[in-house]
């Protein structure tokens, strides 16, 4: 029923107002031109700004939200169809981001620090209706090379008791050409990333990545190198490996380049990896990406300060939510202590509230990215989340939420 209706929005915005006027001019039934003007109106209706700025219209987004979860069993759909939704226009809009949540990052000036992560517009297709929702910027992809169809279905498993996802997608993507194509004709509404990987299938790291970056270059105004993902062969990358991912990268591209990192690294490969990107000066870090550790099968230090509360969790994979934010703290906070604070950071992984956010901000993030929040909280949560940042700066004395970062340091 869910993807009858889905679908026939979809047709309705392509040809709703083009079947009106032919059902006009060709002097069509009364219910016919009826029916087509009342499909025409109700598109127009809710492309109406205002209307989908009021209260009202916010509470219909996250209830709508609300329903694809609970009424789509897989989840690779029901985010597909969220998707579809947000490219038809029919988004939430935000009011304008509060002065005191300005930024300037790694050279790029952001409305609010409050952003999207990597994997919910793996096409680039959401980005312009996700900056008007109130996020300050969308790293789109993973986009690889060539176009690869990622691993089997079904790839995606919600958690529900701990408000959380095992991914094993695999990096599907539409290869970069597709990807460059679509974001060079989108108008930009908020600042815009892309996270770059090689394919699955390739073994040479460096030139895949030479050739995502540079037929992305004008189409975003940063690049993430992903040298963590979990879910495909390779994605993993040995940190010795990652300084020439990022050095090819800068070859070819005048945007910023950052690197993300794994939630799984020891110590040793932390203080590697920091090592790194003070030589290189780095633009910055992506702290972290989604874990493959379990309970059952954790390290020291342990990522999982509580037991994981459903049943039947995926052994492979990547596991993102609530469960990693005390993870994801203690992580940014060490990253920020070992660069000197010199190497900005974007912050990751568990985050659903406000709290969590500035926890992350006051523990030395510049940024902070959510993703599996939306899922369960829908799309009000980023506003809230930006707004909430705002009363708890302010609550500590900072004039302005970027006065907060590294706070836990001084």
């Amino acid at each position: 029923m869910m993807r009858t209706v889905l679908r026939r929005v979809a047709r309705q915005r392509i040809g709703s107002t083009r079947h009106a006027s032919a059902a006009s001019q060709q002097g069509g039934s009364g219910p016919l031109k009826l029916a087509a003007a009342g499909a025409a109106g109700a598109i127009i209706y809710f492309n109406n700004e205002s209307i989908r700025g009021s209260s009202f219209y916010w509470s219909l987004a996250d209830a709508g939200a609300n329903l694809l979860r609970e009424g789509i069993s897989d989840a690779e759909d029901a985010h597909s169809y969220a998707l579809q939704l947000l490219n038809l226009g029919l988004g939430p809009v935000a009011p304008k981001a509060d002065a005191a949540l300005e930024t300037t990052v790694f050279g790029l000036t952001f409305a609010a620090p409050v952003g999207v992560a990597a994997g919910f517009d793996k096409r680039g297709l959401a980005h312009a209706p996700l900056g008007t929702m109130g996020f300050g910027f969308v790293e789109v992809g993973g986009v690889t090379p060539a176009p690869q169809p990622g691993n089997e279905r079904p790839r995606v498993f919600r958690l529900k008791e701990d408000k959380a996802v095992v991914n094993f997608v695999g990096l599907p993507s539409e290869g970069a050409e597709v990807v460059a194509a679509r974001l060079k004709n989108t108008e930009k509404t908020c600042v815009v990333g892309a996270n770059v990987t090689k394919n699955a299938s390739s073994n040479d790291a460096v030139a895949d990545h030479a050739r995502v970056v540079k037929t992305l270059d004008g189409c975003v105004d940063f690049v993430v190198v992903n040298a963590s993902c979990p879910n495909v062969k390779g994605g993993v990358v040995d940190v010795k490996a990652m300084a020439a991912l990022v050095e090819v990268a800068r070859q070819n591209t005048k945007v910023p380049v950052l690197l993300k990192v794994s939630p799984d690294l020891d110590e040793r490969q932390r203080r590697t990896v920091a090592n790194t990107a003070l030589r290189l000066r780095l633009d910055g870090l992506v702290v972290a990406n989604t874990t493959s550790r379990r309970p059952h099968r954790d390290s020291a230090p342990p990522l999982f300060k509580t037991p994981l509360l459903s049943p039947d969790i995926p052994d492979r994979g990547g596991l993102s939510g609530p469960p990693l934010v005390e993870n994801t703290r203690a992580i940014v906070h060490d990253f920020y202590r070992k660069t000197k604070g010199r190497v900005p950071i974007v912050g990751v992984g568990g985050v659903s509230s406000a709290d969590d956010a500035y926890a992350l901000i006051r523990a030395g993030a510049s940024l902070v990215q959510l993703y599996t929040a939306l899922v369960y909280h829908g799309p009000g949560l980023g506003c809230e989340i930006r707004d909430g940042l705002v009363e708890r700066a302010r609550r500590d004395g900072f004039e302005r939420v970027r006065d907060a970062v590294g706070a836990d340091h001084r």
